[in-house]
């Protein structure tokens, strides 16, 4: 008896799932490339985007970085501005601190000469008013009187000159007197007669001004801008300015200008030519830059020079 064999598959079957996975595997090796090129597309577009928001966020970063980097340079200009200020007024203060070291070994100008009161001749001009060696031929006159605190030493000396000055003056003349300091709050100035004219030389009006000479007692303070203190002295009718002073300018409150660059900007504001004669008293012979400066002030003004100490 003859058996028989079963077979699950035929030869048929086998070839049809063979043909099956060939199409399948031919298929999967023709989409292979596009579904690479999908996966990796998807995962630039997260690249990208992950790429965005951290420049993004740099970008936040870089304007804040920027606004503090502006913030700290305005500062930087604010800082450096000061320090200029700060710097310029140092170096005036030093400035006249050499001028006085150098001048302490400097031997003293000769003394002044002795009172004159009488009038003389000089060439063709009548000079009718003499005081110290201090000779003009006007008749209104204006005292300035300088009052910084360096003087606040030499009050009675102060004092004194302007009197003496003014017992020179005859009836016909007319005379003012204008003291000035320089003050953290600005410029103070001292009038008589308060209306900033001049007064007529009366044994009145000399009491008067006497008087006004006393009051300012113990209020010599700060220090003094010349430059200032002569804009007011050309604005008034004198024709001839004796300037009273310790003869040495601070730059810091005369728009800095050294004592030569000083005397050629008040000479060029004295557009009427009066007359500028200088007193320098004090302790004028320690310092070279004193008599220097008051010097070539009253020589290029058309006026003398004179120097009166304790």
């Amino acid at each position: 008896m003859r058996r028989r064999n079963f077979e699950v598959y035929s030869l048929s079957a086998i070839d049809l799932f063979a043909s099956a996975m060939g199409a399948f595997i031919i298929i999967t090796i023709i989409l292979m490339p596009d579904y690479q090129k999908e996966v990796r597309s998807q995962g630039d577009l997260d690249f990208l985007e992950a790429l965005a928001g951290k420049t993004q966020a740099l970008l936040k970063e870089t304007e804040q970085g920027k606004e503090d980097i502006l913030e700290a340079l305005r500062a930087a200009q604010t800082r450096q501005e000061d320090l200029q200020a700060a710097h310029e007024v140092v170096s005036s203060e030093l400035e006249t601190l050499e001028a006085e070291q150098q001048a302490r070994n400097d031997q003293p100008p000769p003394p002044p000469p002795s009172p004159v009161v009488t009038p003389d001749k000089e060439g063709s001009n009548q000079v009718t008013f003499r005081f110290l060696g201090l000779k003009t031929d006007k008749k209104r006159i204006m005292f300035l009187v300088d009052m910084n605190s360096y003087l606040s030493g030499h009050e009675a000396l102060v004092r004194r000159t302007v009197i003496r000055a003014m017992d020179s003056l005859q009836t016909g003349y007319e005379f003012s007197i204008l003291g000035f300091q320089q003050l953290d709050s600005g410029p103070r100035y001292f009038r008589w007669p308060k209306d900033a004219g001049l007064a007529a030389m009366t044994d009145s009006s000399r009491s008067e001004a006497i008087d006004f000479l006393k009051s300012l007692s113990r209020k010599f303070k700060g220090s003094s801008s010349l430059l200032g203190a002569f804009d007011q002295a050309f604005a008034s009718p004198a024709e001839a300015i004796i300037l009273i002073s310790d003869g040495l300018p601070n730059p810091a409150y005369n728009n800095g200008l050294s004592p030569g660059r000083l005397v050629r900007s008040i000479t060029v504001a004295n557009s009427r030519q009066q007359e500028i004669h200088a007193v320098t008293v004090g302790d004028y012979f320690k310092y070279r830059g004193t008599v220097e400066f008051m010097e070539a002030l009253a020589r290029t003004n058309a006026g003398g020079f004179m120097a009166l100490a304790e």
